[in-house]
């Protein structure tokens, strides 16, 4: 499916159609996990800017987390392991090659982003499980939970560029 960048609304100044106009593009390594191999790729996005307020920004496929190596496709399905429960947190850490604090650290911004998506009470109605067999059902798609909490599912800040630097929104 190709991606039209003008269906995205800039996250600095909020123009629904800021008829954005390519600008530059960085590399960047994107981590998944296919037929049981934890596979690195070297990938470059493109930054676009927005021409309402002049920012730029990276406009990436749902897969891709912002400002995280691994794909959401590969977090998911540790996440599984882990509330599923059949492997223990030592197998799921050397299955994936992941350390112990990236784990916990997932799991928190799932239950946050769970629970922003869902609301209160739906959050306590339906298990981790359940919500993640929900997020890989096909068609899917995560642009709701971006007009909800203005960042990607499971991105830990939002961050802007600038002077020529990130920095936390």
């Amino acid at each position: 499916a190709t991606m039209n960048v003008n269906d995205h609304p800039c996250p600095k100044c909020g123009a629904k159609h800021p008829h954005w106009e390519y600008y530059d593009s960085y590399e960047r390594a994107l981590v998944e996990f296919k037929c049981g191999t934890v596979i690195t790729h070297e990938i470059k996005p493109s930054r676009f800017k927005c021409q309402s307020c002049g920012s730029t920004h990276a406009i990436l496929p749902q897969v891709i987390i912002p400002f995280k190596s691994h794909s959401l496709p590969f977090v998911l399905a540790v996440l599984k392991d882990y509330f599923i429960g059949f492997l223990t947190v030592p197998q799921i850490l050397w299955k994936y090659e992941i350390a112990s604090s990236t784990l916990y650290a997932w799991k928190a911004a799932f239950l946050r982003d769970k629970a922003i998506w869902l609301g209160i009470a739906a959050d306590f109605l339906i298990s981790s499980e359940q919500f993640l067999s929900f997020l890989s059902s096909p068609g899917k798609g995560l642009s709701e939970f971006f007009s909800l909490a203005n960042r990607s599912f499971l991105q830990t800040r939002s961050y802007f560029r600038r002077n020529g630097r990130f920095t936390p929104d």
